[in-house]
């Protein structure tokens, strides 16, 4: 869980080549129904959809940055599994390859909705744990495979993601501004004019990210870097290292025909970049952090975008005043078994392992919550918080009876805020008080 809005970098690349397996679609269970809504768990704005998968509980976060369904878990039994087919890959901020077990014959309901034989990748570094990020449990990612079947309609007001079957969607969408989508490797990209502090005018390509709850990343490469003024901050999550970049704000966007003034953006070093792979991630990301602004329809067969303000189109995101990066820890974690069809060396079949192959899946996560990270010259900086502490309350309330929303509201509210904090470090208890400050200014300049 970080105390600003955080930014999920699963960013995979397959080691081996192109598979031929061919699985189901999603479908409407009542094949005659028009449309049915989802509700989902906002956290930092990233869409968290609750799922059975093989009949077992499953929250997944829905990620349009993502075309392979993934879940992340443990082997009960690996020499079991010494037969199954796994792929090598790499993620940001991973100094090693990654091993992920692909299943096949897995079956994924959310309700009205549902698929089978669908591919699954199961991930069993120790190193990919979302739940601890995000402060609940969230044991998979979906996107391109759930996505691309149906017209979505995005409101993150009501936290509803609305579903039309192509056939039966007549709507006119009065209203709503058309924008062209471009998928590059099954994933959404659109074309945004941005006007940078340095007078910098360019269109840019953005990836349309709802896995990333920040607002507009931009690698620097082909003249584009960070102004002189921005200052640096530990931007996202990678594997293994957080993954740094450099604040500030860009002086407009205009998306569609819609303008925004100010929003804030991460320039990303260009050793990350080459990470990210410029030809599947063009210029940038477009976060949730702008896209709750709208009301959104996707629509992936058609490779349209439509969308027009919200209820949050005039509102401000506070960015994260204190400089802690926080992560919950622990190890009193229980699992379930998920019973999975895997594929094996053999041929170009497939068979249902026995239980004791079973991968096994978290259910609850602890609620421990350590700093990770601190950003220089914050605020937390200068009071003697350390790396590895572990905080225990704020401002008099127990972190345990706190939802992580309200941690990270707490941190990025307003300016000259008194924070008191309760923490241990080692077997000594400690309090410290420090006072909320921004790092940007109007324009996007370090003021400390």
């Amino acid at each position: 869980m970080n105390s600003r809005k955080l930014i999920i970098l699963l960013v995979f690349v397959f080691a081996l080549g192109n598979d031929a397996f061919s699985q189901d679609e999603f479908k409407f269970k009542d094949s005659k129904k028009r449309a049915v809504t989802l509700y989902f768990q906002s956290i930092n704005n990233l869409i968290i959809l609750s799922a059975k998968l093989n009949g077992k509980p499953i929250n997944f976060l829905v990620d349009t940055g993502v075309n392979k369904t993934k879940v992340f878990g443990q082997v009960k039994d690996s020499v079991s599994l010494k037969n199954t087919e796994y792929l090598s890959l790499r993620s940001l901020g991973s100094s090693k390859p990654v091993k992920a077990y692909k299943t096949l014959n897995n079956y994924i309901d959310f309700g009205p909705i549902a698929g089978g034989n669908q591919e699954v990748y199961y991930i069993t570094d120790d190193r990919f744990d979302l739940a601890s990020k995000l402060g609940v449990n969230v044991q998979g990612i979906i996107g391109y495979e759930f996505l691309k079947q149906f017209i979505f309609r995005l409101n993150y007001v009501g936290n509803s993601l609305r579903v039309y079957q192509h056939q039966y969607f007549h709507r006119k969408l009065r209203g709503f501004n058309q924008i062209d989508l471009r998928l590059i490797r099954k994933k959404p990209h659109v074309k945004v004019a941005v006007k940078l502090l340095n007078t910098i005018i360019k269109d840019l390509i953005f990836l349309v990210d709802t896995g990333s709850s920040d607002a507009f990343w931009v690698f620097e490469e082909d003249g584009m870097f960070a102004p002189s003024n921005a200052f640096q901050d530990y931007v996202g999550y990678g594997l293994e290292t957080a993954i740094l970049g450099k604040r500030a704000k860009m002086e407009s966007a205009q998306l569609g025909k819609y303008k925004l003034d100010e929003p804030k953006i991460a320039y990303i070093d260009s050793t990350s970049v080459k990470l990210f792979t410029a030809n599947r991630y063009k210029n940038g990301i477009i976060g949730a952090q702008i896209l709750k602004k709208f009301i959104l329809f996707l629509d992936y067969k058609n490779q349209k975008l439509y969308l027009r303000p919200s209820s949050f189109f005039n509102d401000i995101s506070n960015y994260d005043r204190s400089g802690l990066f926080l992560t919950y820890v622990g190890e009193k974690i229980k699992t379930i078994k998920t019973p999975v069809s895997v594929t094996v060396n053999q041929g170009n079949s497939y068979q249902v392992r026995e239980e004791d192959s079973y991968f096994q899946i978290r259910v609850e996560i602890s609620r421990i919550l350590e700093v990770t990270n601190i950003r220089k010259n914050s605020p937390a900086a200068e009071v003697d918080i350390k790396v590895g502490d572990r905080i225990l309350s704020l401002n008099g309330k127990s972190v345990n009876r706190m939802e992580p929303e309200e941690i990270t509201n707490l941190l990025s509210s307003e300016e000259g805020k008194r924070i008191k904090v309760m923490l241990q470090r080692d077997d000594e208890l400690l309090r410290r008080v420090f006072y909320l400050r921004s790092q940007l200014n109007e324009k996007g300049i370090n003021i400390n």
